[in-house]
């Protein structure tokens, strides 16, 4: 079975090699920003920089925008609205449906084919905002603790971008559109209720628990991420073994 997923995953792949390519490059300027922001945050909480007034964008790359990287957003379907009408998805499962392809093959060939683009759009992000990063940076974070904030992203990221593959290919063009806006609706209710509480933002308070907890904040993370992904994986492959396409 593994084996037919990666198979499968790796025909998705290369037929999407374009629309890959496009998202890498709008997930390196997003990092070239993020870079900037995630510099002034560090200054401002472990160095008495000046009062970093910009906490809300941050969190939303940081929460919003990091999940996405499971998706290849810069494709036809994110970029339009006839997405609602034309539904490509239920198509394209439609026509593997039809085809001698076990459900359980399929749903796994989706979520392998998520944590690919998710590898390469995270190793993008992460490895450009390094680099973008001024050498003082690592004054204020070691290494091993700018690693640690990276790999609990990753994590959230993981757990989050399972929902991806079900919204695409276990539901319909409308809801790919309507997810969007409930998450940055959460978003909101997330960021005003940690800012109250603690008087600052979600992405500066992981930053301090990276300080205080270390590795084992990495670790649950990733394997918060991985467990999520098991359960993404049997939610889409029951809904596909439910779903009528005709």
């Amino acid at each position: 079975m593994l084996q037919q997923a990666f198979w499968l995953a790796k025909k998705e792949f290369k037929s999407q090699s374009v629309s890959i390519i496009s998202t890498v490059g709008a997930t390196i300027l997003i990092a070239i920003f993020t870079s900037i922001l995630l510099e002034q945050s560090v200054s401002y909480l472990f160095g008495g920089g000046q009062i970093f007034d910009r906490i809300a964008i941050m969190d939303i790359i940081f929460l919003v925008l990091t999940p996405s990287f499971g998706a290849i957003f810069m494709s036809r379907p994110y970029l339009s609205f006839q997405t609602i009408k034309d539904d490509p998805f239920s198509k394209r499962m439609a026509l593997f449906r039809s085809l001698p392809i076990p459900v359980s093959v399929l749903s796994l060939s989706r979520m392998l084919l998520m944590f690919v683009i998710l590898f390469i759009m995270s190793l993008a992000f992460y490895v450009t905002i390094t680099v973008a990063l001024p050498s003082h940076f690592f004054e204020y974070m070691s290494m091993s603790e700018y690693l640690i904030f990276i790999l609990f992203w990753f994590g959230y990221s993981l757990a989050i971008a399972g929902i991806n593959p079900f919204i695409e290919f276990g539901t319909n063009g409308k809801v790919l559109h309507i997810v969007p806006w409930i998450f940055i609706f959460v978003f909101i209710v997330m960021f005003i209720l940690t800012y109250n509480l603690l008087e600052r933002g979600i992405v500066e308070t992981v930053l301090i628990l990276v300080k205080n907890h270390g590795w084992p904040l990495a670790l649950v993370s990733i394997i918060v991420g991985l467990c999520a992904t098991f359960i993404w994986n049997k939610l889409l492959t029951i809904r596909l073994q439910r779903r009528d396409y005709l």
